[in-house]
């Protein structure tokens, strides 16, 4: 009767725990700000990357996985977190093309601040005329643009290059070269 007695506890208790460690896919998978985390196995899921999920294991690892091979992938959860994910992945990526941007327009700035708008103008017409570097001409009209001097739609002609490939957020090395006038 005894061992009777310690089956059926046992096996009461095995039962108990097997039905309440059984969580709901809502229960186990839960969006804690910009991840979702796995309550079974405490892995982290980010999105780093357009259309890729970065799972962060309790033990260090990490790997890549496609949205569609995520354990969550067609719930309401998943839904939810990967339209805010990308939500909030398009927003850095803006902010951080912004943020370079204003760095390089920041860094344009002090490069020609000694250079009153005639002579700025005067260096580019100069430069343009010796057929320097055309990434060096982009630069000095870039900032014409920036300063009021050039309309934006002036750009290509005073470069005279197609329109499709100015680009005046562009990325130079110090020093600029000296142009003479």
């Amino acid at each position: 009767m005894k061992k009777i007695s310690m089956f059926l506890i046992t096996a009461g208790i095995a039962f108990t725990v097997a039905c309440s460690g059984g969580k709901s896919e809502e229960e186990r998978y839960v969006y804690e700000g910009d991840k979702i985390v796995d309550e079974v196995t405490g892995d982290e899921y980010y999105m780093e990357e357009d259309d890729v999920i970065t799972v962060k294991h309790t033990d260090g690892t990490t790997e890549k996985l496609a949205i569609d091979e995520t354990p969550f992938y067609e719930s309401a959860l998943s839904e939810e977190y990967i339209q805010s994910l990308e939500a909030r992945y398009l927003e850095r990526k803006e902010n951080l093309l912004s943020e370079k941007k204003e760095m390089l327009k920041e860094a344009r700035r002090s490069r020609y601040a000694e250079f009153s708008d005639d002579e700025l103008m005067k260096r580019f017409q100069q430069a343009h005329k010796d057929n320097l570097d055309m990434t060096r001409q982009m630069d000095m009209m870039a900032e014409l643009v920036d300063r009021g001097l050039v309309a934006d739609d002036e750009a290509a002609d005073l470069l005279e290059i197609d329109p499709k490939m100015v680009d005046l957020d562009i990325e130079i090395d110090e020093p600029v070269e000296k142009v003479d006038n």
